[in-house]
């Protein structure tokens, strides 16, 4: 129906929330009201009035409530094809986390957009997710998303609301609760409907419908005796044939539009005689009709014709309705939820459906939901039928890729207890045991073991899967590292070696690489650690993205432990990079949290600035689930400390620190207390020391021998830099003992230590010691260690003291270290040459800098930069306000005015 009176209270407040999503406000309105109250018709005109040039629309539908994305699906095509496909026999894996950022992506890449969510009510539980973070990322992005949902009373709607409130704020959520149109308004649309009704006819019509829109145009269409929607439909079809009764009950069966193409397959009609009976249907009324799909017009009518369709042809429809998505679904593991659902409903088991979701790529995406049905349609099935035993290892399996262990161990011991075959059996008892270790129970992990190893055969595939897990086990076990070292090590010859001559030794051969590297971790065997790492990234080139991905990344840290820091870089770029194109967004963050390291420890501040920026916008989308690794926030605090307020940064740090480990609060006490030292010297000597007397009782705590060996010398250099020179002494001594082969790095650290430790320090080795720096790459160290130089100077040679920290002062201004840079001048100051802010130099602008400088000066606004770039308006206005810092200009007039001395090629003169 075209026609739409009334609203206008409801559709000033609509315009608000379109006015505020083009502002970069992100903004949601929510309709709430009965069934036939207009929320449809009400949401269509505020979509027709819209100045948001794109809009995506997801609508639920009761059937489908539990099929994952089944109300999403119109906005995922519409959105276009959002992954590029995996490389032939590559393995990879569409989660959900992975969905949603590419998701996020591509309706960013469209431009300002509306979404409406019709029957939110209805909406399968990963579409809302998927909703809530887009909302959630166009909030963080300051990106123009409106969302106006239409729902029914209910529960969900006030949680999507509540939830909507929690993200955006009250101010930027309006609930309407829609009532029945007025007399007056029920007149009119009366009127429109039907020009030929009497003034007597119409009040009466609008009094029967009662201020419902689809009340009175049911009524305004028929004889306006109908009181049901059932008794609607019967009105409607009235001297219709047999065959549009035949698809109305169809399309409220299968609860999604259908082709017409389609609905021949399933009634197995010509395509001629089903456009025949859809055009009977839109005629009226019952049904809808756009580009060769057809849909029933109202929720209501979907009711009204349920109550007429016969249990033996609901059955048949959903056998049908299954049988025919089944054979369209392929891997779309939404397409096989659905036709699994159909199935159940038709009377089938669903086993073989089951496994072929069980065994989708993209399979992940049914959630625990989607899990628990898996469960229950095995435990329904025989349990010896060999396609149920299969399918409870699926979904062993799948539960391990949802981190949900218990399910994992549960399947593989009923698979233990009912494989007749004994190499079966203790190959499940050792998955099992797998899932008890993911579950930190190291007893019952072992007990598992324990049952393999006395059923196993002497396969040797077999026998190495055992070893290369006991190993692991060993290496987390109190007492049993060095057993679980020497295991590992042993394990991954035999793996190369049996992988040579059978490559269904590949998953084998990259955990036992895995167990290597972490053996080397422990035994801080910086070169072990790269061969292992470099040696698994090629295994799984090809075969495995994330394993190859994560082994590259494991190298970059490796190489950066070897002191090959400009190399490390290199590859933890190749990494966030690829990982970005992938769209593998936790590993984006992995790669990114360590490419910003690195450019940090090579002085490259404002380039990690940006890479952490974009990282910190990343997490807020995803998560942080930091591997092997810290938060994103524990680097942004270091770019504080450098770049900005270093108070700040050490306050930010120590909120980090709060939620931390025992075992990760040893690194990060000590790092307080070396930023403490630094920045404040002697004059913040009981903060330091109560940092590195906290970062011990973490160590004790946490038992880790590799930590507690740094903690003893960065604990060394802290307390020398405040004179504690006697118990500094004593903790590089301990290091000493601990490390005997120190790493580069730690070479350099160890000498300037030592020169703290003299009274005065003592300068050729701080000189000796910032050239190791140098040469490793470690510019950061580099400027620390010359500004220790400088002062140490000052007590001999005033000049070449002069000389020094100027040279500081102006390396770290242009590198973006604010904090180095304003220690150098206070010194400098000390000696007494007068010291001024410097002039931006050609050099201190990143590349993105450049570009949105070039924008600037071309007039761009920041808009226009964000669409132009692929860049989110918070990333735009995060970049501006670096620049107008870093060059001193007071507003973009004045940066534009200043192009050609910044020297920004191609920017308009």
């Amino acid at each position: 129906m075209d026609v739409f009176v009334g609203r206008a209270h409801e559709l000033e407040a609509l315009a608000r929330i379109d006015r505020a999503a083009a502002a970069g406000k992100p903004a949601v309105a929510v309709l709430i009201g009965e069934p036939g109250i207009g929320k449809s018709r009400l949401l269509a005109e505020a979509g027709r009035r819209t100045a948001l040039p794109r809009s995506f629309r997801v609508v639920g539908y009761e059937p489908a409530a539990g099929v994952p994305l089944a109300a999403a699906s119109e906005l995922l095509r519409a959105l276009g094809e959002l992954l590029s496909e995996s490389p032939p026999g590559e393995r990879s894996a569409l989660e959900r986390t992975r969905l949603f950022e590419a998701t996020h992506r591509a309706l960013r890449a469209t431009g300002p957009a509306l979404i409406v969510i019709d029957d939110l009510q209805w909406v399968d539980d990963l579409s809302l997710a998927l909703v809530h973070f887009l909302v959630r990322a166009a909030d963080a992005g300051g990106e123009p998303l409106a969302l106006l949902a239409a729902a029914r009373p209910s529960a969900r709607e006030a949680t999507f609301s509540s939830s909507m409130e929690h993200v955006l704020g009250r101010d930027r959520v309006v609930r309407l609760e829609l009532s029945p149109l007025s007399s007056g308004e029920a007149m009119e649309l009366v009127k429109a409907l039907a020009p030929e009704v009497g003034e007597e006819e119409a009040r009466e019509l609008a009094s029967k419908a009662g201020g419902s829109p689809f009340w009175l145009e049911a009524l305004a269409r028929g004889s306006g005796a109908e009181k049901t929607a059932a008794g609607l439909v019967t009105a409607r079809l009235r001297g219709c044939g047999a065959d549009a009764g035949d698809l109305v009950a169809l399309l409220a069966v299968a609860a999604r539009p259908l082709a017409l193409a389609d609905v021949a397959r399933l009634l197995g009609w010509a395509t001629r005689r089903s456009e025949h009976a859809a055009r009977e249907l839109v005629a009226r009324g019952i049904a809808l009709e756009s580009g060769g799909v057809t849909r029933l017009a109202h929720d209501l009518i979907r009711a009204g014709v349920e109550t007429g369709i016969t249990e033996e042809r609901r059955l048949d429809l959903h056998r049908r309705v299954g049988e025919w998505l089944a054979g369209i679904a392929g891997e779309d593991a939404q397409l096989l939820c659905e036709a699994l659902a159909h199935a159940h409903s038709g009377g089938s088991s669903g086993l073989d459906l089951a496994l072929r979701l069980v065994r989708s790529p993209h399979r992940t995406l049914i959630g625990d939901d989607g899990l628990a049905v898996l469960v229950t349609i095995a435990d329904e099935a025989e349990p010896y039928d060999e396609d149920a035993l299969v399918l409870n290892e699926e979904i062993a399996s799948l539960a391990a890729a949802l981190a949900r262990h218990e399910i994992r161990r549960d399947r593989w011991l009923r698979s233990a207890d009912r494989r007749r075959d004994a190499h079966e059996r203790a190959r499940a008892l050792l998955e099992a045991s797998r899932s008890a270790f993911a579950l930190g129970d190291k007893e019952a992990a072992r007990a598992d073991l324990a049952r393999a190893r006395a059923t196993a055969s002497r396969e040797p595939l077999l026998g190495l899967d055992l070893d290369v897990h006991e190993a692991a086990l060993d290496l987390w076990s109190d007492g049993r590292q060095e057993v679980g070292r020497a295991r590992a090590h042993d394990a991954v010859a035999r793996a190369r070696g049996l992988f040579a001559r059978d490559d269904r030794a590949r998953d084998t051969y990259l955990e036992a690489l895995r167990a290597e590297h972490e053996a080397a971790y422990q035994e801080d065997d910086g070169e072990t650690m790269l061969r292992a790492a470099e040696e698994r990234a090629a295994i799984a080139r090809g075969f495995n993205a994330d394993a190859h991905l994560t082994a590259l990344l494991e190298s970059a840290r490796a190489l950066r432990r070897v002191g090959r820091l400009g190399e490390a870089l290199e590859r933890a770029r190749q990494v966030r990079d690829e990982a970005k194109q992938r769209v593998l967004p936790r590993l984006e963050l992995d790669a990114s949290y360590w490419l910003g390291t690195f450019l940090l420890q090579s002085s490259r501040i404002s380039e990690a600035d940006d890479v952490v920026g974009d990282a910190l916008e990343l997490a807020a989308r995803v998560g942080d689930e930091a591997r092997a690794r810290h938060g994103i926030e524990r680097l942004a605090s270091e770019l504080d400390f450098h770049a900005r307020d270093w108070r700040g940064g050490v306050e930010r740090l120590r909120a980090y620190t709060r939620g931390a480990s025992e075992h990760a609060g040893v690194e990060l006490h000590q790092l307080a207390a070396s930023w403490l030292v630094l920045a404040g010297g002697e004059e913040v000597t009981e903060e330091a020391v109560a940092e590195v007397e906290a970062a011990r009782a973490c160590s004790e705590a946490a038992a880790c021998p590799r930590c507690a060996a740094e903690l003893c010398l960065t604990a060394a250099e802290a307390l020398a830099r405040v004179g504690r020179h006697a118990e500094a002494a004593e903790s590089l001594a301990a290091w000493k003992r601990m490390r005997p082969n120190a790493q580069p790095r730690d070479g350099y650290v160890r000498t300037r230590v030592e020169a703290h430790l003299r009274q005065p320090p003592a300068a050729d080795l701080l000189e000796r010691a910032a050239g190791e720096a140098e040469a490793l790459g470690f510019g950061l160290d580099e400027l620390v260690t010359r500004l220790d130089l400088g002062a140490a100077l000052q007590h001999g040679d005033r000049e070449r003291a002069r000389e020094t920290l100027a040279a500081v002062a102006e390396t770290a201004a242009a590198c973006g270290s604010e904090t180095i840079a304003e220690l150098a001048a206070k010194r400098l100051r000390a000696l007494g040459v007068r010291t001024w802010k410097r002039g931006p130099a050609a050099g201190i602008l990143t590349e993105r800098e450049r570009e949105v400088v070039r924008l600037i000066a071309g007039g761009a606004s920041n808009p226009e930069i964000a669409q132009r770039l692929f860049l989110s308006r918070k990333t735009v206005e995060r970049t501006v306000s670096n620049v107008l810092r870093k060059v001193g200009a007071r507003n973009r007039a004045e940066l534009a005015a200043r192009v050609a001395e910044l020297e920004v090629e191609g920017a308009h003169r």
